[in-house]
């Protein structure tokens, strides 16, 4: 028998690491995969509290609170099946609006009462500049009770917002927020304090088809 000489019939076999990478996928990996895709591209958008809740707590083992309101549009970044969802918590109130970034790798710790407006990016992950490999590193992200994070904000791994600071919209917050301190800019500096210094207010609410 001839080989075929014909060129749409023949594949270039490609780098010898790629070819190794791709038959060594683990069963895990493709489940980890199809576990994020559903996540951001099926269950993000499903105009129901009750499912979308349902699938954060149980699949992503995500701990809320029943009041906890998490509106659709949301994009989470995870390291693996259910790997990081024991690191988050989120409490009694609070609020994720739409479009928010979730990188849950590192551990999220929300409390109670807090506000993420929309567009908020929640980054626990961030690399070794001076490794040699440029390793990965990842860092857990507190919000205290009461705080609010503004729109298109970005917080960085390893960040402290104490109990009802407030990051202004826009802001990239690199270091720790003192407890209802104001903070704006980028990078993000202190630019004064909240009056308020015993907050009661309930932030709880879920908007129809949201």
């Amino acid at each position: 028998m001839v080989a075929s000489t014909d060129p749409a019939t023949q594949r270039p076999p490609g780098p010898p690491t790629a070819r190794r990478r791709t038959a060594h996928v683990s069963a895990r990996e493709i489940a980890r995969q199809a576990l994020k895709y559903a996540t951001n591209e099926i269950v993000q958008r499903i105009p129901s509290y009750t499912l979308r809740h349902a699938w954060y707590r149980r699949v992503l083992g995500w701990d809320l609170h029943p009041t906890t309101s998490i509106l659709m549009g949301q994009r989470v970044q995870m390291a693996g099946l259910r790997a990081s969802g024991a690191l988050v918590s989120i409490g009694e109130g609070s609020v994720i609006n739409q479009g928010c970034l979730l990188y849950t790798t590192g551990g999220l710790r929300i409390g109670k009462q807090v506000s993420v407006s929309a567009g908020a990016w929640l980054v626990t992950g961030t690399h070794d500049l001076n490794a040699p490999g440029f390793p990965a590193r990842f860092y857990p992200i507190t919000i205290d009770d009461y705080a609010w994070i503004g729109s298109r904000a970005t917080i960085l791994a390893g960040v402290h917002i104490g109990k009802g600071a407030v990051v202004m919209a826009g802001a990239m917050v690199t270091r720790d927020v003192p407890p209802y301190a104001i903070v704006g800019g980028v990078p993000a500096r202190q630019v004064g304090m909240r009056g308020l210094t015993d907050p009661a207010y309930d932030l709880a609410f879920r908007p129809l088809f949201e």
